[in-house]
């Protein structure tokens, strides 16, 4: 088994990285070099797993990223008023994933193990962590959380689309929300 990664060890990489880095044009500067701010936002989990940069074959700066555990939308919904409002976005892709790491434990799970470590924090027995018990039914509920949602601009609520990643597979299949 290899050694733990480190903090040390991605600032090396980093470094390693920047020696041969080519600048990206500034926000303003993207007209000039031809290129069109993204128009579409992607919402996904952060499982090093799940990687669209990879299973979209994306290249820089073609569409926005969110990731956060679950890859739920209700998290999110501050940043994605706030660009939307900045890039205006025509399209939302919510990506769910199988083998999702919040489906091995349940929200009341987490709670026990908080209250175990810090018994006098009363708002524990109100979190809600975001476990998932079916990735299907989790993103017809967030893609139901933007149409329902009266801060997302109709258009693009209208325009969210769901899907699962298959880890073994590297397909996306499409959910109907």
């Amino acid at each position: 088994m290899s050694a733990k990664l480190t903090v040390k060890d991605l600032l090396e990489r980093n470094k390693a990285f920047a020696a041969n880095f080519k600048p990206f044009p500034l926000l303003s500067e993207l007209g000039d070099a031809g290129m069109s701010p993204p128009s579409i936002l992607i919402v996904t989990c952060a499982d090093p797993r799940c990687i669209p940069e990879q299973f979209l074959n994306l290249q820089p700066p073609e569409t926005v990223v969110f990731r956060n555990m679950c890859g739920h939308v209700a998290p999110d919904i501050n940043g994605i008023l706030a660009l939307d409002y900045f890039l205006t976005f025509s399209e939302i892709m919510v990506v769910h994933h199988t083998d999702c790491g919040s489906t091995h434990f349940t929200d009341n799970q987490v709670r026990e193990a908080l209250k175990a470590r810090l018994p006098k924090e009363q708002t524990i027995d109100t979190m809600a962590f975001g476990t998932i018990t079916n990735v299907e039914q989790s993103v017809k509920d967030d893609l139901a959380f933007l149409k329902q949602s009266n801060l997302v601009r109709k258009e693009l609520a209208d325009n969210a689309y769901g899907f699962v990643y298959d880890l073994k597979t590297g397909l996306l299949s499409a959910v109907e929300g």
